[in-house]
């Protein structure tokens, strides 16, 4: 038997895998931006008086006048 015909029963990549690499990086790349946009506001001082500055607008009253 020869070294080809032995190795030739192994498989290094089958579509299944390749499906489950593709959707654990996509996940990685959904968990490291989640986490960007959880950390950012305490990092930087341009994004931290955005989301004060969006809640204060969505709860201001209109006016009658």
């Amino acid at each position: 038997m020869s070294l080809i015909a032995s190795t030739a029963g192994i498989v290094l990549f089958s579509f299944t895998s390749g499906i489950a690499m593709v959707a654990t990086v996509m996940l990685s790349v959904f968990m490291l931006a989640i986490l960007f946009l959880t950390f950012a506001p305490l990092r930087s001082s341009d994004w931290a008086g955005r989301e004060d500055a969006t809640a204060t607008a969505a709860n201001a009253e209109l006016s009658d006048d």
